[in-house]
């Protein structure tokens, strides 16, 4: 089954990266992102639960990924991204909900994202071909309090392969946590790790461009 797709789109002197994937079946929203020189740009995420209802293929569920990936492409060349301005609210959003319900929807995320931090607290920096060593502490916002027991994952995202889970934690009383990863050396195209933790339905993401190594000097 697809679960992603990967691009480069060329437009304006810029490389925009386009990554989509589907949240899986547990939590089925397809998210698409726009990276420019490893920055977020914009964001579009989208519910799936209408067509598990009505018991559709697979197929289907893969078209409606590729149609919105194809969206954002579309999107990007046609200059709506240019500038690099945050998008207002709702503008250009695809979904198969009401208005009502896609905005009681962005409420609850923004509020799950208010009462979770997720902060790197120390790492050796990012390199293809090297080691991640990741330390993370996620605690409340409000309190600052560390949270027990909190789902870490470190994924890798890159122009030329689909998503990957590296490496997998929890986090201690304290709510730290210490992971490593080999990252792996890419021919070509560009990645970076998405680092997510969740507790429940709260949770919170760092996402950090990797670098390529350094060239050595022709002797």
């Amino acid at each position: 089954m697809v679960t992603g797709f990967n691009t480069d789109v060329q437009h304006g002197g810029k490389t925009y990266h386009v990554q989509t994937e589907d949240k899986g079946l547990q939590n089925p929203i397809i998210e698409t992102l726009i990276y420019v020189g490893g920055e977020i740009l914009a964001a579009r995420r989208t519910s799936y639960a209408d067509l598990l209802s009505k018991g559709v293929s697979e197929k289907e569920i893969a078209e409606r990924i590729e149609s919105q990936h194809n969206r954002m492409i579309v999107d990007i060349r046609g200059g709506r991204y240019d500038g690099g301005r945050v998008r207002p609210f709702g503008e250009g959003v695809i979904s198969s909900k009401s208005f009502d319900e896609v905005v009681l929807e962005w409420l609850r995320s923004q509020g799950e994202t208010e009462r979770i931090n997720l902060q790197m607290v120390g790492s050796d920096g990012f390199v293809e071909g090297g080691t991640a060593r990741l330390d993370l502490l996620v605690s409340r916002s409000s309190t600052g309090e560390g949270i027990e027991g909190a789902k870490v994952k470190v994924k890798l995202i890159s122009t030329v392969d689909k998503p990957r889970t590296l490496v997998e934690g929890k986090t201690d009383s304290s709510g730290e946590v210490s992971l490593s990863c080999a990252l792996p050396l890419l021919e070509e195209g560009t990645a970076a790790l998405i680092i997510q933790a969740s507790i429940g339905k709260e949770s919170g993401e760092i996402k950090q461009l990797i670098k390529k190594p350094a060239r050595k000097a022709a002797s």
